[in-house]
């Protein structure tokens, strides 16, 4: 458990770091004064000035924000966020999301030279060195597997297909053989009294390969599969926007969307499978975490570029900054409480 909160808040850390540093870089190029660099939300728990700017580390860990001189339209002299150019304002916004979607591309990268299952393409259609496994997705309850404690997640090695499995379990039937399972804790040789009849070990399993590729050509690779989860992430929130149109609720699809306590749990299970897949799970956020913040709703970047596209469009601001502070501090209040329904949601799952 300790494990799984270390790797869980570094995961946050990252993700929300790595975003704001785009913010903050950017600002710095523009010559846009940065206030206030912080990890959370308020109230705050430590911080520190250094040249100006003041780092700070905040109680909610539930994100992090770049305060801008000028921000809020006070201050309006050279060096302010409202002096800036709009181009200028819309690089300081985005660049978060795209500090975001490039942390997906190294990261699965990182992965592909290690050797890791794609995220959306068939490995059929990519090259380099492949190797295909049989991951376990459910224990029937007092099954031969039950007894020697295999997991979901847990892969058996040795086996290509899951119908390669099943011929050696059925040759084997009513036998002692030894299994080389692979978890979370490495590799491990577990000898199990095999039953009779159709499902000898009691497991269902699904076919993965992994890919390995030099890291020259693993970047290639990696930009491809965060252009097609992107795509595919997109596709997904139609869906939901279509179904609460149309049936009033978000579908299937939006039974999927978690909270902080969800992505806990998604930790956990990762852990227990192999170290490669908390990467995965890095890359797979991080790639979520970008396509929301570039959503067109208030207090998020997408909502805050609308505006400067508008400003950008009509040569001059369509709405008084005072009324979209409000909508942005509005929306800001619309996703937390969205994010405790979801937690909420989370918690009751559990039990």
């Amino acid at each position: 458990m300790f494990l799984t909160i270390v790797i869980f808040v570094a995961i946050l850390v990252v993700l929300i770091l790595i975003h704001e540093i785009g913010h903050f870089i950017v600002a710095k190029l523009c010559g846009v004064k940065v206030q206030e660099f912080a990890f959370g939300f308020p109230p705050r728990l430590f911080s520190v000035v250094k040249n100006g700017t003041r780092y700070a580390i905040n109680l909610i860990p539930l994100g992090g924000y770049v305060s801008l001189l000028g921000e809020d339209g006070t201050v309006k002299e050279k060096g302010s966020y409202y002096s800036a150019k709009v181009w200028q304002k819309m690089l300081i916004v985005g660049t978060g999301v795209v500090m975001n979607f490039i942390l997906g591309i190294i990261v699965l990268a990182i992965g592909f030279t290690i050797g890791m299952t794609p995220l959306v393409s068939d490995p059929v259609t990519m090259s380099g060195q492949k190797t295909s496994q049989v991951m376990v997705v459910q224990v029937v309850p007092d099954s031969p597997a039950a007894k020697i404690a295999l997991e979901s997640g847990n892969i058996l090695n040795g086996f290509a297909s899951p119908s390669d499995l099943q011929t050696f379990t059925r040759v084997n039937a009513g036998q002692k053989v030894t299994l080389s399972v692979q978890n979370g804790s490495g590799l491990q040789n577990r000898e199990v009294d095999l039953g009779s009849g159709d499902a000898p070990l009691g497991v269902g399993v699904v076919s993965i390969t992994k890919v390995k590729q030099p890291f020259w050509k693993a970047i290639g690779t990696a930009t491809i599969e965060v252009g097609k989860s992107i795509a595919m992430v997109f596709t997904v929130l139609w869906g939901i926007i279509i179904s609460l149109f149309t049936t009033g609720n978000a579908g299937e699809a939006g039974a999927g969307v978690v909270g902080p306590i969800g992505i806990f749990n998604f930790t956990s299970q990762a852990l227990k499978i192999g170290w490669i897949y908390i990467l995965q799970l890095l890359a797979i956020l991080s790639i979520n975490l970008g396509i929301i913040n570039i959503l067109p709703f208030p207090a998020l970047d997408g909502g805050k570029i609308f505006f400067l596209a508008l400003e950008g469009i009509f040569r001059k601001k369509v709405i008084r900054l005072e009324v979209e502070n409000l909508i942005h501090t509005i929306g800001f209040a619309v996703l937390i409480i969205f994010i405790l329904a979801i937690t909420f949601r989370d918690i009751l799952r559990l039990h």
